[in-house]
């Protein structure tokens, strides 16, 4: 009504003219106007303001006024049609220059919603339906039909006008959640009689898989995790190995994968879960520090990100302003992207009432304009240095191999490393995968290992279970696949069982590691990240948590991507899952060699002599990851992003999916889609109140200690 309302004040001079015209005073019908018009738009000229719609209105009354001068008994006659006919065309040329008039008045009104697609698409509609009834009503009267007939269209266009725009924003809203998932199906009834093995099958034991399963045995599901590995965890688990120095045996601890992970600071994702399981105070995290060699620059990080800032400010001064707005920009859409995830187990989402949407935007305006454009863009707008550009950009890799453009919502939780630190746990990766192991067995669920899942059971459109590798099936209400996304819709399902258009998956980035046990501490930052002569990480995570190696030496790891492209052409022609015979050929042992030796060079450039300490090495190749972690072409960042889904529904009904083959990188990522797998079949288990966390302290406790 309000906006109704200010629209009748800026048509105030047409109301003036219309008047005057019906008392058969035409010249002061138009000068009148004309002089309304005119006051209107100086008055907006002083608060520097314009007004499409007064703007035309001043702009018509002038031509009726030459035209009044010039034949007043013409102007006289065809005043009345040709106004509105006017204010019809003003109308379109509004919308053609992507300015539609009434956006000038509702957006005071709606200032939670004025910088959104849909309040800019609503206004077109509403425009282009008053240059509708604009046109009519000036055809109307030119040629003198009834006037109820005009007084009903008015009414009509009044009532849109007032009702439309909101119920047209919530409809748009409504349809904005909506698109967070490809699929729509209703959650399972769990309280269904029908006799079932359990309640939730879990493919995989990957963090994704276990957040999940974890999640719903709190909730009181009976839950079976299955997964073809001796250890669960998928890539986040450690492994030992035993090696001789001095004549005497050494043992080192290994992580397959993840050693910095982010989204465990209070309040963080995964802080939250294992503080919702109650598992929380059974990790030590320790604060994993950066550098990087990038350029024949040293750049070490400092822990506080403000130092950081004032650090790239230093070496890069011509950059220092716009540096400085660049991280406050990507600070504040961090923290408002996180703060979605408060009532809801610290898992960021889409607010979940239409008022809470409508509100984000006032209350978080650099992430409601920033965060579905794309990174290049926000670090564009604010710095142009191509070097300081790869060095925001060097954690990227920790998302993909630089091939796929990012979006600041993809881009920008990276810089929780920043802000918040990323962090490894005392014990190895596969810690965290034991406390959750624990967390699901002290809820009654079980989490089987050395067994594959081959197939899941589909009846009547609905998975319903899985088939095991030795025959056995168990039924189950609902699935959860954290296997990789491409085997899950190729291989556990039959190609009529899915939708064609997700039959075929392009596999992400996969990537080659080497393994070092060290006679030495090599004298870098955990975390080191080189640039030339290849780009590599090196991760000496022993210097966090010594008890990964002897007194006096050091276990590292280096790591390079390897796009997909690339990760192919390690594989032979025939399929398999093992690659036994290709694994043992001299071609293989040949390339794996001098893969691992370039790499192993490229680390010499910043730790000297490096190779002469050398007390056990293992590499890893796609094949490798594709071999213990079942990934398409051993990727370890899942599917390329075109072809993730939205939401953790699959096109099968009751089937969700979990983990890094549809979240992506990092333990961060997949605690979060365990946690929407979760949701997704049971809603509003994340706002709800842990259900037994305190009941189970005890078993808990007595729980078996990490390896």
């Amino acid at each position: 009504m309000k906006v109704f309302l200010i629209v009748k004040l800026a048509l105030l001079p047409f109301i003036v003219f219309w008047a005057l015209l019906g008392w058969h005073q035409p010249s002061w019908a138009v000068w009148s106007a004309l002089a309304l018009a005119l006051a209107g738009n100086l008055w907006r000229a002083t608060r520097a303001e314009l007004a499409v719609l007064e703007l035309g209105g001043l702009a018509l009354f002038v031509l009726l006024a030459i035209a009044n001068d010039l034949a007043p008994s013409w102007t006289a006659g065809n005043a009345l049609w040709l106004s509105f006919a006017g204010l019809g065309v003003i109308s379109f040329v509004s919308l053609a220059v992507g300015r539609p008039w009434t956006s000038d008045y509702s957006r005071a009104s709606y200032v939670d919603s004025a910088a959104t697609p849909q309040f800019q698409l609503i206004n077109m509609l509403m425009t282009g339906l008053w240059g509708v009834l604009f046109l009519v009503l000036g055809l109307c009267r030119w040629a003198g039909v009834s006037s109820w007939i005009t007084t009903v269209i008015v009414v009509v266009g009044a009532l849109i006008s007032i009702f439309g725009p909101r119920f047209a924003i919530r409809q748009a809203i409504q349809r904005m959640r909506a698109s967070r998932e490809d699929y729509h199906w209703p959650a399972p009834a769990f309280s269904d009689a029908e006799s079932a093995d359990c309640d939730v099958a879990v493919i995989g034991a990957g963090i994704g898989g276990l957040t999940a399963a974890a999640l719903l045995a709190d909730s009181g599901l009976r839950v079976k995790v299955f997964d073809h590995h001796v250890v669960p965890g998928g890539f986040c688990h450690s492994y030992l190995r035993k090696a001789h120095h001095d004549n005497k045996p050494v043992l080192y601890r290994f992580d397959a994968g993840p050693h910095d992970f982010s989204g465990v600071w209070p309040g963080g994702p995964v802080d939250s879960v294992l503080r919702r399981l109650g598992v929380a105070d059974r990790i030590e995290w320790k604060r994993v520090t950066h550098s990087y060699r990038l350029a024949g620059r040293r750049i070490d990080v400092p822990e506080d990100w403000r130092a950081y800032v004032r650090l790239l400010c230093e070496m890069f001064p011509a950059s220092a302003d716009g540096l400085v707005r660049l991280f406050d920009t990507i600070h504040a859409i961090f923290e408002s992207m996180y703060a979605t995830g408060q009532g809801r187990s610290g898992i960021p989402g889409m607010p979940e009432s239409i008022e809470e949407m409508l509100a984000f935007p006032r209350r978080h305006p650099q992430a409601f304009r920033w965060m579905n454009r794309p990174f290049d863009e926000l670090v564009a707008a604010h710095v142009s240095d191509p070097e300081l550009i790869a060095t925001l950009n060097a954690l990227s890799g920790y998302l993909g191999d630089g091939s796929e453009k990012l979006s600041c919502a993809q881009m920008v939780p990276i810089f929780g490393y920043y802000f918040k630190g990323g962090f490894y746990p005392v014990g190895g990766s596969g810690h965290l995968a034991d406390v959750l192991t624990d967390a699901i067995t002290a809820r009654g669920g079980e989490v089987v290992l050395k067994t594959k899942v081959t197939r899941i059971l589909v009846e009547q459109g609905r998975a319903v279970g899985v088939e095991l590798g030795n025959g056995r099936t168990v039924r189950a209400r609902a699935v959860v696949s954290n296997a990789d996304l491409g085997r899950t819709f190729t291989e556990l399902l039959r190609p009529d069982e899915l939708p064609a258009a997700v039959r075929s998956l392009a596999p992400a980035t996969s990537c080659f590691s080497v393994h070092l046990g060290l006679d030495i501490v090599p004298d870098i930052a955990p975390a080191t990240h080189l640039d030339t002569p290849m780009g590599v990480g090196l991760a000496v995570m022993s210097k966090l948590d010594p008890s990964a190696a002897p007194e006096g030496h050091a276990t590292m790891t280096i790591i390079t991507l390897v796009p997909h492209d690339q990760a192919r052409s390690w594989f032979p022609a025939e399929g398999g899952d093992d690659w036994k015979a290709w694994r043992r050929s001299p071609d293989y042992e040949a390339r794996k060699q001098q893969l691992g030796d370039a790499m192993v060079a490229a680390a010499e450039t910043v730790i000297p002599g490096l190779s002469q300490h050398i007390v056990y090495r293992t590499d890893a190749s796609p094949i490798t990851y594709a071999r213990y972690d079942l990934a398409c072409a051993g990727s370890i960042y899942g599917v390329a992003r075109s072809g993730r889904l939205k939401g953790a529904k699959a096109p099968l009904r009751n089937l969700v999916i979990a983990g890094g083959g549809n979240a992506g990188a990092g333990v961060e990522a997949v605690v979060i889609s365990g946690a929407e797998a979760a949701e997704a079949l049971l809603p509003g288990l994340l706002s709800r109140k842990a259900a037994r966390a305190e009941q189970l302290q005890p078993e808990l406790v007595l729980a078996r200690a990490p390896r």
